[in-house]
């Protein structure tokens, strides 16, 4: 069996990069001389195509869409002519729903979407599955090709997804946000640079090793560190004030939640 991946963008090449570590045959259409040479120099045996008709379709199972939404329309456009019903359509573009796909390919082929988070990279990605008709055995079989991106979930709605988008595809940035509003206290009350990143590092290892534990109580977790009348009491007395830190996260969310939607539209 043979992928095709359309598509070699940052998250493209981390797909690429977890099938050939499986040894798994991947035939990528992407345009970029200069990603053609990157992925070359490491993948001496990945094969390259510049237009659809030069792909061999009969020994195609995944056609796995990575490209930004604004070129999903080509690309879909021009899949109606060379989807048949053996082929699996695999779209990792945001907002780009089931049936959409289905009306520019013609309803030929299975679609299934996978949005996955940039920690693909180290095999710790949060990521979604969706599809509507999959039997259950093509679906442990997806599962297990596409293991190598961390923890996946079946989720049974698609309107779930542009929330599970907003969340987990775009969390790594949240986290990543509020670790550098740390870092900059640290700077501003005199701790080195150095020394402030190793204390978050713990500080977010110490985090993810309570959860491990099955410390997953979260009140109770805090109770532990806020003793009543200490100084975290006293933070958390800011955080939790009218729910002012959770109302602002939940904007925050349903805004890229918004945003999904949107792009969505756009496909119509």
């Amino acid at each position: 069996m043979t992928s095709l991946l359309i598509g070699c963008g940052n998250l493209g090449k981390i797909i690429l990069d977890g099938f050939q570590k499986k040894d798994k045959k991947v035939f990528v259409l992407d345009n970029n001389s200069k990603v053609k040479r990157e992925i070359s120099k490491k993948y001496g045996k990945v094969k390259f195509c510049e237009t659809l008709s030069e792909v061999k379709w009969k020994s195609i199972k995944y056609i796995m869409i990575c490209v930004k939404p604004k070129f999903a329309k080509e690309i879909l456009n021009e899949l109606k002519n060379f989807c048949e019903k053996t082929h699996i359509i695999i779209s990792f573009v945001a907002g780009l729903k089931t049936n959409i796909i289905l009306k520019y390919t013609g309803a030929k082929s299975e679609v299934v979407r996978i949005m996955p988070n940039i920690f693909i990279e180290t095999n710790n990605s949060a990521t979604a599955i969706f599809t509507k008709n999959l039997n259950h055995k093509l679906k442990k079989k997806l599962k297990t090709d596409f293991s190598s991106f961390g923890i996946l979930i079946w989720i049974y709605s698609e309107k779930q997804l542009d929330f599970f988008t907003a969340m987990f595809g775009g969390g790594p940035a949240y986290l990543f946000f509020f670790l550098d509003c740390l870092n900059r206290l640290n700077k501003k009350n005199g701790i080195k640079a150095n020394d402030s990143f190793l204390l978050l590092g713990s500080l977010l290892e110490g985090t993810l090793k309570q959860i491990k534990m099955g410390n997953t109580n979260f009140e109770k977790l805090i109770s532990t560190v806020a003793s009543k009348g200490g100084t975290t009491e006293e933070a958390l007395k800011i955080f939790s004030r009218n729910q002012s830190f959770y109302s602002l996260l939940e904007r925050a969310i349903l805004k890229a939640k918004k945003k999904s939607l949107e792009i969505s539209e756009d496909f119509i």
